[in-house]
């Protein structure tokens, strides 16, 4: 019999449906709707988001996960997806039971919650969207590619530095920088419009997001935009010139610069070689 969470059914999915016999299971897709429901695994899994933003909820808690978040899943956490944000691009990896306990299950910590939210350190992100967006190796290559990024991953669970809890980020401060995600606050004016968000002085607002972020509102604007840039790169066939206007930048040379700052790509480039693997 199935287990049962809040009277619904959690599916079971086999590492025999999906394996073939190797250490991992991959998907580098872009995803609008959850098609699997409530389930749970009996192997091992982590979803880093590439691009987009969207909710897990894992063994009862909802997690909401933006660009650079993973989280783990370990064996017989039951967990959902919620797109509520649009297409999110994601790549999700299975690990076979028998290859986990063989070589990372000592890097897990003794205490873990599966609905941890941890961020994968920026150039380490680049690092993956470099080879994803090339492809140019061989199956063999790609599996050693997988492996070091899922020990990256599972080492990275000790890394409790970065478990920013929501109850610690004031509210008027969460309040702002979501509502910064919607496109009539980002895409002109979006400085303004984040001070008059928060009711606080930009100084103030300053101070608050180096605080509790790491980061200025000019780094926030910007990460938000070029998060919808990739988006719109990926799922529509606007010109670079249009989609550098949607997202906020008068200049097309100052939404390269920025963009290859922070993805390593120029659009036409990112563009390009955009590929899935499914």
């Amino acid at each position: 019999m199935l287990p049962v969470v809040n009277n619904t059914e959690v599916r079971l999915v086999r590492e025999q449906q999906l394996f073939n016999g190797r250490p991992f299971h991959v998907f580098i897709y872009n995803k609008v709707e959850s098609i699997s429901g409530l389930h749970q695994h009996d192997y091992h899994e982590f979803t880093l988001v590439l691009t987009g933003r969207y909710y897990q909820v894992i063994n009862g808690k909802r997690v909401l996960l933006e660009r650079g978040d993973f989280v783990f899943i370990p064996v017989g956490s039951s967990h959902q997806s919620f797109y509520d944000f649009g297409a999110t691009r994601i790549l999700n990896v299975g690990i076979s039971k028998q290859f986990f306990d063989e070589h990372y299950v000592s890097l897990v910590p003794y205490c873990y919650v599966a609905s941890q939210v941890h961020t994968v350190q920026p150039a380490f992100l680049t690092y993956i969207e470099s080879i994803i967006a090339s492809l140019n190796f061989r199956d063999s290559e790609f599996d050693e590619f997988i492996e070091h990024v899922s020990f990256y991953v599972i080492n990275r669970l000790r890394h409790f530095r970065e478990q920013q809890t929501e109850d610690v980020i004031p509210q008027w401060l969460k309040f702002t920088v979501e509502s910064m995600h919607d496109k009539s606050q980002f895409s002109e004016n979006a400085l303004e419009n984040m001070v008059a968000l928060s009711g606080k002085s930009q100084e103030y607002l300053t101070r608050a997001t180096q605080r509790y972020y790491q980061k200025t509102p000019v780094q926030i604007i910007n990460e938000i935009r070029i998060n919808f840039a990739c988006k719109q790169l990926e799922i529509t066939n606007f010109s670079i010139t249009d989609i550098a206007w949607e997202a906020g930048y008068s200049s097309s040379s100052l939404f390269i610069k920025t963009f290859k700052k922070l993805t390593s790509f120029t659009p036409g480039n990112y563009r390009k070689q955009l590929t899935s693997i499914s």
